[in-house]
């Protein structure tokens, strides 16, 4: 059962970025026929050989809204978390849990909204933080924040 919930959670959290990256830029309402042609299979390359073409799946303008309301809250979550983590950091202590709930906002958020694969992310992060995170990690962290929007849409 867990498996069909999870799923269900990364096809809303799929659409909902489809959905900011199409329609969630222009603050107006969608009709019918532009959601129609948002489902659309969506083609990532100009290059023929690397194309690879996505279909979403309809997301209405309430559901995305409900999973915009919890991004929110876990980009207030991760907000406060990462006054704690500075501190620890100065500190130079090393909390793993910390870390990876600090940084659930911006994975999810460069993975589903900007459409960015594990491995650049990882790669920005190690930049980022000058420690080295590897895309296995980012996968755990994409995880925990997809477990966490499943427990905010749950509620």
């Amino acid at each position: 059962m867990s498996d069909i919930i999870d799923r269900d959670v990364k096809v809303k959290l799929a659409a909902w970025g489809a959905w900011t990256r199409n329609i969630g830029n222009t603050g107006g309402c969608s009709s019918p026929a532009q959601a129609l042609i948002n489902c659309a299979p969506v083609c990532d390359s100009d290059i023929k050989r690397y194309a690879r073409y996505e279909s979403f799946e309809h997301i209405s303008d309430d559901e995305a809204l409900e999973v915009e309301g919890a991004m929110a809250t876990l980009k207030r979550y991760s907000a406060r978390l990462d006054v704690a983590l500075g501190h620890m950091l100065e500190h130079e202590l090393d909390d793993d849990n910390l870390l990876i709930c600090v940084l659930m906002y911006p994975v999810l958020n460069r993975y589903y909204k900007s459409d960015e694969s594990l491995r650049c992310i990882a790669s920005q992060l190690t930049k980022d933080l000058g420690r080295k995170i590897t895309h296995v990690k980012v996968q755990v962290i994409l995880e925990r924040g997809i477990g966490f929007i499943d427990g905010r849409l749950m509620s």
